[in-house]
């Protein structure tokens, strides 16, 4: 019996009217003519289906989803970075100063003008212990330079060091030997031609003890360099060596003028003239003045945290001893000993405290008050008297508040609470502590509203670092998983199709591959990375390739496998009678057979590699510090056993995030695999 179209149209309906008023849909059985059915048997539905019947594969999905939410999107709202270092004020015993006797003599320039040589600077400390074990008052002594100086005990614990009367100026030295004369032998020997006149002045030079004589023209320096023997030196082959300013022009005409006379005068200025067996040297005559003061006495500030100008300690130095007073700038000093010290004042108003014994912050810096730095002396001498190494005394100090603000009372200055302070002698140095509120960095700090996980040991903040952790590890397993698929997929697509010796070649690079231990490999290149001290990011980069690389193989055989099996199924017949090329029979029609295979695979790797990243960087040779990774903030707390009990609220939660996510991502691959399986039920 025909229908025409309207017919048709109205039981269509109707069956549709039929599916929908179905309470359920095992209460409508389809017709084998039905469209809805060839919608329930789609290959893509059917995969789906049994995905989701699966709900260990369910569950493996949602944990994943949280995790990259976790890792890739809380971040961003997050207040905190994974580097980012948190500070707080607390109570804690901290290095205050530190005190000591002074020993070694402090120099001081009092003339900027007169250059010391180094030899006597570094020989002031035995010359002055010279002057303290004999008593003398003034040491004459010498530079290795000819340069003569005198040391003079101003009083107790102040030296001077005063320039001699003579003062080197130049040098003439290089003279070139012409002949030499023995007086026991009576013989010449000339080393250069000389002239008729040249002998017969040698010898009236030598009996009459002259210093220089001339012969045809040239003037000769007589030098006895050994007994009954004499050389003439050629004075026109000389140079002269100034150390300092050249006089002038005429300067060396007017030395070899006075050779004679061993003086001369040039420019109003008389030098005196001497020999040695370097030549000559010239010095001037001039007045005695003091260029450098040496002293155990330092200089405290009456104010505290001001300086002292340096021009101005010689000046206090010198008139301790003498008048007391001296001006500088317009301003009049005086230098006044009271019972506890010498104090420099500048009028009536007291300006510096002068006392062998040093107190400054521990530092260095010199902040601190008079009044501290008598009592720390006076407790310290006390101590020492007794013969005890530790000193215990109390002062007030300014006090602070737990943010580690001064406190002020109603006129706005500071308070203070009396603190006790505990000096203890060490290598030479006594060392003061007390307790006060110091800024630290916040380091183990237990969970609390600010650092739901609390800190580590680098005060940074711990759910930060487990979400950029986290970051890193998924982008590690990912990239890895990508790479080695990629080169799986290139490499095993080839072998598979085109069989024969490209087969064999490629299946013994894999073998070779296969052969290769991962492990060890790894553990050098962290070796080779920490030694040319490669930075954090690109040696992630590079531990990326490398995984990636030594990975690949497992890929490859399984997909040289499948297109073996593939490339004989009718379709590819098909596709070959149609001559397409053979890029495209590989990657158009057999890879797209293989994906699901590989879908799998590749999920199963992923655990696999995440473990992997973590384990290298727990042993410290993945991923570096600041970096940070799942691995590496449970390696920062495996020093001890007492540490992984203590801190188990750093390591726990990250082994559970690598377990949770390593568990889905294995949860996931068996339920993509039994999805693909085609031998599961409806």
């Amino acid at each position: 019996m025909t229908k025409n179209f309207n017919e048709v149209l109205r039981a269509m309906e109707e069956k549709e009217r039929r599916v929908k008023d179905a309470e359920t849909a095992e209460d409508y059985v389809m017709e084998l003519s039905d469209t809805q059915r060839i919608k329930v048997l789609s290959p893509g539905r059917l995969v789906a289906k049994r995905f989701f019947r699966n709900k260990l594969a369910i569950l493996g999905s949602v944990i994943l989803i949280i995790m990259f939410i976790f890792s890739f999107f809380i971040p961003l709202l997050y207040p905190y970075g994974q580097t980012e270092i948190f500070y707080k004020y607390d109570s804690l015993v901290v290095n205050y100063a530190q005190a000591n006797e002074r020993t070694d003599y402090q120099s001081y320039v009092v003339d900027e003008n007169i250059d010391v040589h180094f030899t006597i600077r570094n020989r002031m400390t035995s010359y002055i212990t010279e002057m303290e074990t004999t008593g003398l008052k003034d040491l004459p002594v010498s530079g290795s330079d000819g340069s003569s100086y005198i040391i003079r005990k101003l009083g107790e614990s102040v030296y001077s060091l005063d320039s001699g009367a003579e003062i080197e100026v130049a040098h003439f030295s290089g003279m070139t030997e012409v002949s030499s004369y023995n007086t026991r032998i009576k013989a010449f020997l000339h080393v250069s031609p000389v002239g008729e006149e040249f002998e017969a002045s040698f010898l009236s030079a030598i009996e009459s003890n002259a210093e220089s004589f001339e012969a045809d023209g040239e003037k000769y320096n007589v030098v006895s360099v050994a007994k009954n023997a004499y050389s003439a030196l050629q004075l026109s082959t000389g140079k002269m060596i100034f150390p300092g300013t050249d006089p002038g022009s005429g300067f060396t005409d007017a030395f070899l003028e006075g050779i004679e006379t061993n003086s001369f005068e040039y420019n109003d200025i008389s030098y005196k003239i001497s020999y040695d067996e370097d030549g000559y040297r010239i010095t001037f005559s001039g007045e005695a003045s003091t260029v450098l003061v040496f002293s155990l006495f330092v200089f405290d500030a009456f104010e505290s945290g001001s300086s002292i100008r340096e021009d101005y300690k010689p000046l206090a130095l010198l008139s301790m001893y003498t008048d007391g007073e001296f001006e500088l700038d317009g301003d009049s000093f005086s230098v006044e000993k009271r019972d506890d010290g010498y104090v420099v004042l500048r009028g009536e108003s007291p300006v510096a405290s002068l006392s062998t014994f040093v107190v400054r912050r521990y530092t260095g810096g010199d902040t601190l008050s008079m009044d501290f730095k008598k009592a720390t002396e006076k407790a310290i001498l006390e101590a020492e008297e007794s013969g005890q190494k530790t000193a215990v005394f109390s002062f007030p100090l300014p006090r602070m508040d737990m943010d580690g603000n001064f406190l002020v009372d109603e006129k706005g200055e500071l308070t203070a609470v009396d603190t006790e302070i505990t000096a203890t002698f060490k290598v030479g140095t006594w060392e003061l502590t007390c307790e006060q509120i110091t800024h630290l960095i916040d380091i183990y700090a237990p969970p609390s509203r600010e650092h739901i996980f609390g800190t580590d040991a680098d005060g940074f903040d711990i759910l930060a670092r487990m979400m950029y952790g986290g970051r890193v590890s998924l982008m590690v397993g990912f990239v890895v998983v990508i790479l080695e698929v990629i080169l799986g997929v290139i490499m095993g697509g080839i072998a598979g199709y085109f069989a024969g010796w490209v087969d064999t070649v490629i299946m013994r690079l894999v073998d070779v591959f296969y052969c290769i231990p991962t492990y060890p490999i790894l553990i050098i290149l962290g070796a080779f990375f920490d030694g040319v001290k490669m930075g954090s990011y690109m040696r992630l980069i590079w531990m990326m390739v490398v995984m990636g690389i030594l990975g690949w193989a497992p890929v490859a055989r399984l997909v040289r496998g499948q297109i073996l099996s593939l490339r004989e199924q009718e379709f590819m017949t098909a596709a070959e009678s149609t001559g397409i090329s053979s890029r495209r029979k590989i990657f158009r029609h057999l890879i797209p057979n293989v994906m699901p295979q590989l879908i799998v695979s590749a999920t199963m790797g992923l655990g696999s590699v995440i473990i992997m990243e973590s384990t290298l960087s727990f042993l410290g040779l993945g991923v570096k510090h600041p970096l940070a990774t799942w691995g590496t903030m449970i390696n920062s707390i495996t020093s001890s056993n007492e540490n992984l009990i203590r801190y188990a609220y750093i390591w726990i939660p990250v082994g559970l995030l690598i377990c949770l996510t390593v568990i889905a991502f294995n949860f996931v691959g068996d339920g993509l695999r039994d999805a693909f399986d085609p031998k599961m039920k409806q």
